[in-house]
Protein backbone atom coordinates (compact mmCIF):
# COMPACT_ATOMS: atom_id res chain seq x y z
CA UNK A 1 0.00 0.00 0.00
CA UNK A 2 1.49 3.39 -1.08
CA UNK A 3 -0.46 6.71 -0.96
CA UNK A 4 0.33 10.66 -0.91
CA UNK A 5 -2.23 12.75 1.24
CA UNK A 6 -2.40 16.11 3.04
CA UNK A 7 -1.27 16.08 6.34
CA UNK A 8 -4.30 18.47 7.58
CA UNK A 9 -6.74 16.04 5.82
CA UNK A 10 -5.45 13.35 7.62
CA UNK A 11 -5.40 15.24 10.92
CA UNK A 12 -8.65 16.34 10.33
CA UNK A 13 -10.17 13.22 10.44
CA UNK A 14 -7.58 10.89 12.69
CA UNK A 15 -8.06 13.37 15.42
CA UNK A 16 -12.21 12.76 16.01
CA UNK A 17 -11.57 9.21 15.36
CA UNK A 18 -8.85 8.58 18.53
CA UNK A 19 -12.30 8.48 20.45
CA UNK A 20 -13.19 4.90 19.21
CA UNK A 21 -9.64 3.55 19.81
CA UNK A 22 -9.38 1.04 22.40
CA UNK A 23 -6.45 1.41 24.69
CA UNK A 24 -4.51 -1.56 27.09
CA UNK A 25 -6.61 -3.95 25.22
CA UNK A 26 -5.48 -7.81 24.89
CA UNK A 27 -6.95 -7.39 21.17
CA UNK A 28 -3.81 -5.58 19.53
CA UNK A 29 -6.10 -4.22 15.83
CA UNK A 30 -8.58 -2.34 17.85
CA UNK A 31 -5.62 -0.16 19.68
CA UNK A 32 -4.74 0.90 15.88
CA UNK A 33 -6.70 2.64 12.97
CA UNK A 34 -7.39 0.46 9.97
CA UNK A 35 -6.18 2.30 6.43
CA UNK A 36 -7.86 1.07 3.10
CA UNK A 37 -7.33 2.84 -0.26
CA UNK A 38 -10.48 2.83 -2.10
CA UNK A 39 -11.28 2.66 -6.08
CA UNK A 40 -12.87 5.82 -6.07
CA UNK A 41 -8.79 7.53 -5.23
CA UNK A 42 -10.37 8.09 -1.32
CA UNK A 43 -8.27 6.64 1.69
CA UNK A 44 -11.22 4.85 4.11
CA UNK A 45 -10.01 4.80 7.98
CA UNK A 46 -11.68 2.80 10.42
CA UNK A 47 -11.53 3.00 14.46
CA UNK A 48 -13.68 0.11 16.91
CA UNK A 49 -13.45 -0.20 20.46
CA UNK A 50 -15.76 -2.84 20.30
CA UNK A 51 -18.68 -0.94 21.69
CA UNK A 52 -18.36 2.49 19.40
CA UNK A 53 -16.30 3.19 16.09
CA UNK A 54 -16.13 5.97 13.89
CA UNK A 55 -15.38 6.09 10.08
CA UNK A 56 -14.28 8.74 7.40
CA UNK A 57 -13.43 9.45 3.98
CA UNK A 58 -10.37 11.63 3.05
CA UNK A 59 -9.31 12.60 -0.69
CA UNK A 60 -5.93 11.25 -1.45
CA UNK A 61 -3.63 13.56 -3.88
CA UNK A 62 -2.72 10.20 -5.46
CA UNK A 63 -2.89 6.38 -4.60
CA UNK A 64 0.31 4.08 -5.70
CA UNK A 65 -0.61 0.66 -4.58
CA UNK A 66 -3.70 -0.21 -3.07
CA UNK A 67 -4.02 -2.23 0.18
CA UNK A 68 -5.41 -2.68 3.45
CA UNK A 69 -3.43 -2.21 7.00
CA UNK A 70 -3.57 -1.85 10.81
CA UNK A 71 -1.11 0.57 12.22
CA UNK A 72 -0.84 2.01 15.97
CA UNK A 73 -3.52 4.95 16.69
CA UNK A 74 -1.51 6.77 18.86
CA UNK A 75 2.09 6.13 17.38
CA UNK A 76 0.65 7.45 13.96
CA UNK A 77 -1.17 10.74 15.36
CA UNK A 78 1.55 11.53 17.52
CA UNK A 79 3.91 11.20 13.68
CA UNK A 80 1.71 13.17 12.00
CA UNK A 81 1.58 15.94 13.96
CA UNK A 82 4.88 16.69 14.49
CA UNK A 83 5.63 16.49 10.24
CA UNK A 84 6.40 20.06 9.09
CA UNK A 85 5.36 18.86 5.17
CA UNK A 86 2.25 19.94 3.59
CA UNK A 87 1.43 16.54 2.45
CA UNK A 88 2.76 12.90 3.74
CA UNK A 89 3.36 9.59 1.92
CA UNK A 90 2.48 6.62 3.81
CA UNK A 91 4.10 3.16 2.58
CA UNK A 92 3.49 -0.13 3.73
CA UNK A 93 5.41 -2.94 2.28
CA UNK A 94 4.77 -6.98 2.49
CA UNK A 95 6.67 -7.33 5.29
CA UNK A 96 4.08 -4.96 7.03
CA UNK A 97 6.85 -2.61 7.71
CA UNK A 98 5.34 1.06 7.53
CA UNK A 99 7.44 4.16 6.15
CA UNK A 100 5.80 7.58 6.61
CA UNK A 101 8.28 10.18 4.49
CA UNK A 102 6.88 13.78 4.51
CA UNK A 103 9.69 16.35 3.04
CA UNK A 104 13.57 15.35 5.08
CA UNK A 105 11.72 13.72 7.87
CA UNK A 106 11.30 9.87 7.49
CA UNK A 107 9.62 8.06 10.14
CA UNK A 108 9.58 4.01 10.54
CA UNK A 109 7.06 1.40 12.30
CA UNK A 110 5.65 -1.91 12.10
CA UNK A 111 1.89 -2.54 11.09
CA UNK A 112 -0.82 -5.75 10.99
CA UNK A 113 -3.01 -6.90 8.14
CA UNK A 114 -6.11 -5.34 7.53
CA UNK A 115 -7.75 -8.64 7.83
CA UNK A 116 -6.64 -8.90 12.11
CA UNK A 117 -9.15 -5.41 12.27
CA UNK A 118 -12.46 -6.80 13.57
CA UNK A 119 -15.45 -7.30 11.70
CA UNK A 120 -17.74 -4.19 11.98
CA UNK A 121 -21.41 -4.83 12.87
CA UNK A 122 -24.01 -4.40 10.34
CA UNK A 123 -24.65 -1.01 10.04
CA UNK A 124 -28.84 -0.49 9.02
CA UNK A 125 -29.86 2.74 7.31
CA UNK A 126 -33.52 2.10 7.12
CA UNK A 127 -34.76 3.55 9.48
CA UNK A 128 -33.98 7.16 10.98
CA UNK A 129 -34.41 10.93 11.12
CA UNK A 130 -32.48 13.74 9.93
CA UNK A 131 -31.73 17.38 11.61
CA UNK A 132 -30.09 20.23 12.30
CA UNK A 133 -26.44 19.20 13.08
CA UNK A 134 -26.14 21.99 15.65
CA UNK A 135 -29.22 21.55 17.48
CA UNK A 136 -28.79 17.79 18.01
CA UNK A 137 -25.80 19.08 19.81
CA UNK A 138 -27.19 21.33 21.97
CA UNK A 139 -29.96 18.86 22.97
CA UNK A 140 -27.07 16.68 23.87
CA UNK A 141 -24.79 19.01 25.13
CA UNK A 142 -27.97 20.07 27.91
CA UNK A 143 -28.70 16.74 29.12
CA UNK A 144 -24.87 15.25 29.17
CA UNK A 145 -23.94 16.52 33.26
CA UNK A 146 -27.55 13.66 34.21
CA UNK A 147 -25.69 10.86 31.95
CA UNK A 148 -25.34 7.85 34.44
CA UNK A 149 -22.76 4.69 33.07
CA UNK A 150 -24.20 2.62 35.65
CA UNK A 151 -24.97 -0.90 36.04
CA UNK A 152 -28.67 -0.09 36.72
CA UNK A 153 -30.07 -0.16 33.13
CA UNK A 154 -33.29 1.69 33.91
CA UNK A 155 -31.30 4.80 33.88
CA UNK A 156 -28.20 4.07 31.63
CA UNK A 157 -26.98 6.71 29.21
CA UNK A 158 -29.80 9.13 27.76
CA UNK A 159 -32.93 8.73 26.05
CA UNK A 160 -33.86 10.63 23.10
CA UNK A 161 -37.44 10.68 21.82
CA UNK A 162 -38.28 11.78 18.51
CA UNK A 163 -41.95 12.22 17.50
CA UNK A 164 -42.89 14.55 14.50
CA UNK A 165 -41.62 17.63 14.77
CA UNK A 166 -40.17 17.56 18.83
CA UNK A 167 -36.62 16.18 19.82
CA UNK A 168 -36.11 15.56 23.71
CA UNK A 169 -33.95 13.81 25.84
CA UNK A 170 -33.75 12.62 29.05
CA UNK A 171 -30.61 11.76 31.58
CA UNK A 172 -30.75 10.55 35.20
CA UNK A 173 -27.88 9.74 37.60
CA UNK A 174 -29.95 9.37 40.64
CA UNK A 175 -29.21 12.55 42.42
CA UNK A 176 -29.64 14.86 39.14
CA UNK A 177 -32.18 15.07 35.92
CA UNK A 178 -32.14 16.71 33.31
CA UNK A 179 -34.52 17.63 30.17
CA UNK A 180 -34.32 19.23 26.96
CA UNK A 181 -36.66 19.57 24.35
CA UNK A 182 -37.26 21.72 21.13
CA UNK A 183 -39.32 21.79 17.93
CA UNK A 184 -37.60 21.71 15.02
CA UNK A 185 -37.39 20.23 11.15
CA UNK A 186 -37.17 16.63 11.84
CA UNK A 187 -37.16 14.19 8.37
CA UNK A 188 -38.08 11.15 9.00
CA UNK A 189 -35.78 8.30 7.19
CA UNK A 190 -37.04 5.14 5.81
CA UNK A 191 -39.67 2.62 6.76
CA UNK A 192 -41.92 2.91 10.25
CA UNK A 193 -41.14 7.08 9.25
CA UNK A 194 -44.59 7.74 11.43
CA UNK A 195 -43.79 6.15 14.38
CA UNK A 196 -42.52 7.37 17.20
CA UNK A 197 -38.56 6.71 17.84
CA UNK A 198 -36.72 5.92 21.00
CA UNK A 199 -33.17 5.91 21.47
CA UNK A 200 -31.06 5.06 24.38
CA UNK A 201 -27.47 6.32 23.89
CA UNK A 202 -24.41 5.27 26.16
CA UNK A 203 -22.54 8.12 27.86
CA UNK A 204 -19.11 7.54 25.94
CA UNK A 205 -20.57 7.86 22.92
CA UNK A 206 -22.53 11.23 23.71
CA UNK A 207 -19.12 12.74 24.69
CA UNK A 208 -17.75 11.59 21.24
CA UNK A 209 -20.85 12.97 19.46
CA UNK A 210 -20.34 16.25 21.45
CA UNK A 211 -16.43 16.78 19.67
CA UNK A 212 -17.36 15.82 16.13
CA UNK A 213 -21.26 16.41 15.56
CA UNK A 214 -20.63 19.85 13.11
CA UNK A 215 -21.79 23.19 14.91
CA UNK A 216 -22.92 24.96 12.17
CA UNK A 217 -25.91 26.60 10.80
CA UNK A 218 -27.12 24.92 7.81
CA UNK A 219 -25.05 21.33 8.53
CA UNK A 220 -27.72 18.28 8.94
CA UNK A 221 -27.03 15.02 10.58
CA UNK A 222 -28.51 11.91 9.83
CA UNK A 223 -29.41 8.96 12.39
CA UNK A 224 -30.69 5.65 11.80
CA UNK A 225 -31.44 3.23 14.15
CA UNK A 226 -30.68 -0.77 13.92
CA UNK A 227 -31.60 -3.42 16.27
CA UNK A 228 -28.45 -2.88 18.87
CA UNK A 229 -26.46 0.15 16.99
CA UNK A 230 -26.88 3.94 16.31
CA UNK A 231 -25.52 5.47 13.54
CA UNK A 232 -24.99 8.88 12.83
CA UNK A 233 -23.91 10.01 9.63
CA UNK A 234 -22.50 13.65 8.34
CA UNK A 235 -21.08 14.66 5.41
CA UNK A 236 -17.84 11.87 4.92
CA UNK A 237 -17.89 10.75 8.30
CA UNK A 238 -20.01 7.95 10.13
CA UNK A 239 -19.89 7.32 13.81
CA UNK A 240 -21.49 4.31 15.49
CA UNK A 241 -22.38 2.99 19.02
CA UNK A 242 -24.14 0.33 20.71
CA UNK A 243 -27.31 1.55 21.97
CA UNK A 244 -28.28 0.97 25.40
CA UNK A 245 -31.41 -2.35 25.83
CA UNK A 246 -34.48 -2.03 28.12
CA UNK A 247 -36.78 0.59 29.40
CA UNK A 248 -36.03 4.06 30.45
CA UNK A 249 -37.15 4.88 33.76
CA UNK A 250 -40.69 6.76 34.17
CA UNK A 251 -39.20 9.68 34.80
CA UNK A 252 -42.13 12.20 34.20
CA UNK A 253 -43.23 10.15 37.79
CA UNK A 254 -39.96 11.61 39.41
CA UNK A 255 -40.80 15.04 38.90
CA UNK A 256 -42.38 16.61 42.02
CA UNK A 257 -45.61 18.30 41.51
CA UNK A 258 -46.53 19.52 44.97
CA UNK A 259 -43.53 22.25 45.53
CA UNK A 260 -44.56 25.01 48.21
CA UNK A 261 -41.49 26.94 47.29
CA UNK A 262 -41.14 29.72 44.32
CA UNK A 263 -38.16 31.44 43.67
CA UNK A 264 -37.35 33.99 40.26
CA UNK A 265 -33.55 35.71 40.26
CA UNK A 266 -31.32 36.34 37.68
CA UNK A 267 -29.56 33.30 36.53
CA UNK A 268 -26.03 35.20 36.04
CA UNK A 269 -26.19 36.25 39.11
CA UNK A 270 -26.98 33.26 40.76
CA UNK A 271 -24.36 31.39 38.83
CA UNK A 272 -21.87 34.38 40.50
CA UNK A 273 -22.87 33.28 43.78
CA UNK A 274 -22.53 29.65 43.27
CA UNK A 275 -19.23 29.90 41.99
CA UNK A 276 -18.34 32.13 44.90
CA UNK A 277 -19.49 29.42 47.37
CA UNK A 278 -17.84 26.57 45.43
CA UNK A 279 -14.00 27.70 46.66
CA UNK A 280 -15.24 26.58 49.68
CA UNK A 281 -17.14 23.68 49.17
CA UNK A 282 -14.65 22.34 47.13
CA UNK A 283 -12.51 21.81 49.68
CA UNK A 284 -12.45 18.56 51.41
CA UNK A 285 -13.18 18.60 55.24
CA UNK A 286 -10.90 15.96 57.10
CA UNK A 287 -12.78 13.24 57.40
CA UNK A 288 -16.13 13.92 55.53
CA UNK A 289 -15.74 14.31 52.47
CA UNK A 290 -16.22 17.74 50.40
CA UNK A 291 -18.59 20.06 52.13
CA UNK A 292 -22.37 21.65 50.60
CA UNK A 293 -23.78 24.52 50.24
CA UNK A 294 -26.32 25.92 52.63
CA UNK A 295 -29.15 28.01 50.61
CA UNK A 296 -31.69 29.66 52.79
CA UNK A 297 -34.66 31.75 51.12
CA UNK A 298 -36.42 34.17 53.04
CA UNK A 299 -38.39 37.30 52.43
CA UNK A 300 -36.74 38.63 48.99
CA UNK A 301 -33.64 37.24 49.43
CA UNK A 302 -31.63 33.96 48.59
CA UNK A 303 -28.66 33.67 51.17
CA UNK A 304 -25.23 31.20 50.69
CA UNK A 305 -23.53 29.85 53.31
CA UNK A 306 -20.11 27.48 52.88
CA UNK A 307 -18.02 25.94 55.55
CA UNK A 308 -14.55 24.01 55.58
CA UNK A 309 -11.41 23.83 57.45
CA UNK A 310 -9.44 26.11 55.91
CA UNK A 311 -12.78 28.71 55.51
CA UNK A 312 -15.76 29.65 54.98
CA UNK A 313 -17.87 32.01 52.49
CA UNK A 314 -21.42 34.02 53.08
CA UNK A 315 -22.92 35.80 50.05
CA UNK A 316 -26.47 36.84 49.24
CA UNK A 317 -28.68 38.35 46.47
CA UNK A 318 -32.08 39.36 45.66
CA UNK A 319 -34.73 37.10 44.81
CA UNK A 320 -38.99 37.20 44.26
CA UNK A 321 -40.31 34.36 46.23
CA UNK A 322 -43.07 33.24 47.25
CA UNK A 323 -44.35 30.28 49.76
CA UNK A 324 -42.35 29.18 52.89
CA UNK A 325 -38.73 30.42 54.21
CA UNK A 326 -36.75 27.27 53.77
CA UNK A 327 -32.57 25.70 54.26
CA UNK A 328 -31.61 23.33 51.96
CA UNK A 329 -28.13 21.92 51.43
CA UNK A 330 -26.19 21.04 47.91
CA UNK A 331 -23.93 19.43 46.06
CA UNK A 332 -22.54 23.16 44.63
CA UNK A 333 -21.18 21.36 41.40
CA UNK A 334 -24.28 20.08 40.55
CA UNK A 335 -26.15 23.07 41.41
CA UNK A 336 -23.66 25.06 38.61
CA UNK A 337 -23.43 22.47 36.08
CA UNK A 338 -27.81 22.91 35.91
CA UNK A 339 -27.71 27.02 36.25
CA UNK A 340 -25.08 27.19 33.31
CA UNK A 341 -27.14 24.93 31.15
CA UNK A 342 -30.38 27.34 31.44
CA UNK A 343 -30.36 30.32 28.83
CA UNK A 344 -33.08 32.49 30.30
CA UNK A 345 -32.32 35.90 31.88
CA UNK A 346 -34.08 34.80 34.63
CA UNK A 347 -34.79 31.09 35.82
CA UNK A 348 -37.42 29.53 38.12
CA UNK A 349 -36.50 27.70 41.11
CA UNK A 350 -39.05 25.22 43.53
CA UNK A 351 -38.55 23.68 46.18
CA UNK A 352 -40.59 22.16 49.26
CA UNK A 353 -38.37 20.69 51.91
CA UNK A 354 -34.71 19.87 52.82
CA UNK A 355 -34.88 16.42 52.03
CA UNK A 356 -37.06 16.38 48.56
CA UNK A 357 -35.50 17.53 45.25
CA UNK A 358 -35.94 20.78 43.60
CA UNK A 359 -36.58 21.73 39.74
CA UNK A 360 -34.81 24.49 37.58
CA UNK A 361 -36.13 26.21 34.45
CA UNK A 362 -36.56 29.39 32.71
CA UNK A 363 -39.25 32.17 34.12
CA UNK A 364 -40.39 32.43 30.67
CA UNK A 365 -42.03 29.86 28.61
CA UNK A 366 -40.06 28.87 25.34
CA UNK A 367 -42.15 26.43 22.99
CA UNK A 368 -39.83 26.46 21.05
CA UNK A 369 -37.19 25.23 23.36
CA UNK A 370 -37.02 23.92 26.71
CA UNK A 371 -35.05 22.84 29.38
CA UNK A 372 -35.87 21.54 32.77
CA UNK A 373 -33.30 20.21 35.61
CA UNK A 374 -34.05 18.57 38.50
CA UNK A 375 -31.50 18.18 41.58
CA UNK A 376 -31.44 16.65 44.74
CA UNK A 377 -30.33 18.00 48.05
CA UNK A 378 -27.96 16.70 50.27
CA UNK A 379 -28.20 16.48 54.19
CA UNK A 380 -26.76 18.92 56.17
CA UNK A 381 -24.55 18.54 59.82
CA UNK A 382 -26.54 19.54 62.75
Amino acid sequence: MKFTVSKAALLDKLIPAMGSVSVKNTIRSIEGVLIETRDDGKIEISTYDMNKGFKAYIDAESIEEEGKYIINAQRLLQTVRVLSDEFMTIEVKEDLSCTIKSGRSSFSMQSMKGSEFPSLPELSDERGFEISSSLFRKIISKVINSVSDTERTNINGALIEIEGDRIKAVSCNGVSLSTAEAVCDINSIGKGSEEKINLRLPGHSLSELLKILPDEDGKKVSIFIARKHAVIKMDDIIFFTRTVDGDYIEYERLIPSSQTVFVTLDREALLSALERANLIAEEKIQGSGRGYVKITVKDDKMEFESVSANGKVYDEMDCVHEGDDIEIGFNCRLLISAVKSLEDQNIKITMKSPTQAITLEGAEQNEKEKYFYMVLPVRMNG
